[in-house]
């Protein structure tokens, strides 16, 4: 079972995940900001190109730069995986605030409408190398702000479809206070699962819905530590389909 799903490379929520994430599904991360989203992210692409997998990184709210110069400072081996030509960028955010920086491994968007080109990029990048892939798209949120909830479904549909037929993982994010509900259950009913992020009082607390077969589907609290997430919170072994 344990090669069925992908790990998120955080101990205790591949606990309660009971292995990982199942392997070919899309969830969303459904967090306000800086209360840990990013880390998930990035631990979920470093454990795959650990386990010899591809990395894509969606990227619509910072620069291809910043990202790969924070996954060098979580792992030494970064510019290894970069250099073997296990991760791309696709930079949605560079082009619209005329950052120029040029590299063989990004392909630019010039703005978060062009969602046709978006797609077709993230389909191509997987063509090219046939072996599975990890998809960080970072963020929903930000083409939602640019166009609409419906236009994004649509998109939405197609591409985790496509994705999810050649063989690839995908974590999608969407901010926790900046939409409707109803923009959020519309692109919650596209996903397999979701991980959601809540600050109570001073507490963090994290969630999963959907995702296969956990152990828990409370509200369980973590802590941030540095570039780590702990769950602090209990969860008992059992079984909760």
């Amino acid at each position: 079972m344990e090669n069925m799903l992908a790990k998120t490379g955080i101990d205790r929520l591949d606990e309660l995940l009971k292995g990982g994430i199942p392997l070919k599904s899309n969830v969303l991360v459904y967090a306000p900001p800086f209360i840990g989203k990013e880390i998930i992210l990035k631990r979920f692409a470093l454990s795959g190109l650990e386990n010899g997998e591809n990395v894509i990184f969606v990227l619509t709210d910072t620069s291809f730069f910043d990202m790969r110069n924070e996954m060098k400072r979580l792992d030494e081996n970064y510019e290894k995986y970069e250099k073997e030509g296990k991760v791309r960028y696709i930079d949605v955010y560079s082009q619209s605030v005329e950052l120029k920086e040029k590299d063989e491994t990004v392909t630019f968007i010039d703005s978060p409408v062009n969602r046709e080109r978006i797609a077709s990029s993230v389909i191509q990048i997987q063509r090219e190398r046939e072996s599975s892939h990890r998809i960080i798209f970072d963020s929903l949120s930000t083409l939602i702000v640019y166009s609409d909830a419906k236009a994004v479904f649509r998109f939405l549909q197609v591409l985790s479809g496509i994705c999810k037929r050649m063989g690839s993982t995908s974590l999608f994010t969407m901010t926790r206070g900046m939409h409707e509900e109803i923009e959020v259950q519309t692109i919650k009913h596209l996903m397999d699962g979701v991980i959601e992020l809540r600050e109570e009082g001073a507490r963090f607390q994290l969630r999963v819905q959907g995702c296969g077969e956990v152990i828990s589907r409370h509200w369980i609290d973590y802590i941030l530590e540095e570039d780590e997430i702990r769950l602090t919170g209990a969860f008992r072994m059992g079984r909760v389909a």
